[in-house]
């Protein structure tokens, strides 16, 4: 029993970890979040932006555009507070 108690805590522990990763915000993602997160999120953050606007999936090939393009909008440091949906 106590095994079971063991086990059942670091499952939840993981499910608590893996969920706890970058905010998802779309558009009201701010430049200064945007710029520190990992390629694989700063794509699903653009992807949820363009879908809120176009009210479609985009293709990966206009969200990858649309990535680097912001990653050049954002570097400026008096952006860093600045919404990627104002941006874009």
């Amino acid at each position: 029993m106590n095994r079971f108690a063991v086990a059942a805590a670091v499952c939840v522990t993981a499910v608590v970890t893996a969920c706890s990763g970058a905010s998802n915000s779309g558009g009201d993602t701010t430049c200064a979040d945007f710029l520190a997160m990992g390629n694989d999120d700063k794509d699903a953050t653009v992807a949820r932006m363009l879908k809120e606007r176009n009210g479609s999936n985009s293709s990966a090939g206009d969200v990858v555009a649309k990535r680097s393009a912001l990653e050049g909008f954002c570097l400026p440091t008096d952006k860093q507070g600045t919404k990627i949906g104002d941006l874009a």
